[in-house]
């Protein structure tokens, strides 16, 4: 099977079709980076191809959509592909340049998440997660996954673990790893919130001998940052805390922190890390911090699936220090990982064995 990525740059996007990708049998994989000449061309292309996305159009005329609307390194690596069984794409940007290249090039055209505006309906196929499963009633071509596809499995972080153990010369004891979001319309992490980790962290260390292993994002506050890098970095129970786009001996910083770890707590806001977490086969609490307004948003209803499943805990900060001592006590029982990639693999090989 031969398989081409489009990306839009954006890594949780990049991941989510790559872990794809990387479990598909003898696949071969070609990337293409989708840029466009101007945001009004990619908002043109989207709202053409909701309208007339499902009709057959002339190549010559899907020629001259991509040529006005991409770059022209973007263009010129398009007209390269040839021969491909499946375009698939993560991200509302890139899903009218994926089903233009369907048409052009007969082949099937495969979406994770829901894009907008141009929705699921001329799609081969629509991976979607719990979230948009209310949205796809009725359709035949959705393969329905709790969380998103990633590269995370507890074979491939049980691998690396022992590597990174004897690279990094770290001791045999266990290890929390701490993912932290951002900030979002729902909710955020403030300077109190902060504080109040660093406490934990401090006082969870001092009871047992134990790592901890922190990364921020790029959606991370800059103050909140600061200051965890303040109270953590330094500490000798702290043998890494990762900021991105930050120089790192480590080939992937948050991989390895995923795969050092027997315990990840991850904070609620990132729906695309809960479920990298989920993954793993490690025990993982989801970390709800400040909310902006009452209401709770979808995710949660997916968090409290997962709870119900054994996949995930949930809880507050000030739950936090008891649910560790219960996750660390049980570290050693199997936890339930998600399997979404390995259900995507499978129906897009599905489809495609349908249509020989």
């Amino acid at each position: 099977m031969k398989v081409v990525i489009l990306s839009d740059k954006k890594p949780g996007h990049y991941k989510q079709s790559l872990g794809i990708v990387q479990k598909m049998p003898e696949c071969q994989m070609e990337w293409l980076e989708i840029q466009f000449r101007a945001k009004w061309r990619d908002n043109f292309l989207r709202v053409f191809m909701f309208v007339f996305g499902g009709m057959p159009l002339p190549t010559s005329f899907i020629r001259m959509l991509l040529r006005s609307s991409l770059t022209t390194s973007a263009y010129n690596a398009i007209l390269q592909i040839q021969d491909i069984d499946v375009v698939l794409s993560t991200g509302s940007s890139v899903a009218a340049v994926n089903l233009l290249l369907g048409k052009k090039l007969s082949a099937k055209t495969v979406t994770c998440r829901r894009p907008s505006p141009i929705g699921i309906r001329h799609f081969d196929l629509a991976i979607l997660p719990m979230l948009s499963w209310e949205s796809a009633k009725g359709r035949d071509n959705v393969c329905k996954t709790i969380g998103v596809p990633n590269p995370i499995s507890p074979d491939t972080l049980n691998a690396e673990r022992t590597a990174l153990e004897q690279k990094l010369d770290l001791p045999d004891c266990p290890r929390i790893g701490i993912l932290v979001g951002g900030t979002d319309q729902h909710e955020t992490i403030t300077i109190e919130d902060a504080e109040h980790l660093g406490k934990i962290c401090t006082a969870v260390v001092k009871k047992i001998n134990i790592q901890i292993v922190v990364t921020t994002s790029r959606r991370t506050p800059s103050n909140v940052t600061e200051y965890l890098k303040s109270q953590l970095a330094h500490a000798d129970w702290c043998p890494f805390f990762i900021q991105p786009n930050t120089i790192s001996e480590l080939d992937d910083p948050y991989q390895a922190i995923l795969a050092l770890s027997d315990l990840i707590i991850v904070t609620a806001d990132s729906f695309s890390m809960v479920c990298e977490a989920a993954s793993s086969g490690r025990q993982v609490i989801v970390l709800s911090l400040s909310q902006k307004v009452r209401r709770q948003p979808k995710r949660y209803k997916v968090y409290e699936y997962m709870e119900q499943h054994s996949i995930v805990r949930q809880c507050t900060l000030e739950a936090l220090p008891q649910q560790i001592d219960e996750a660390l006590a049980s570290s050693y029982e199997s936890n339930i990982p998600l399997q979404d990639t390995e259900k995507a693999v499978n129906a897009i090989q599905m489809l495609i064995s349908e249509n020989k």
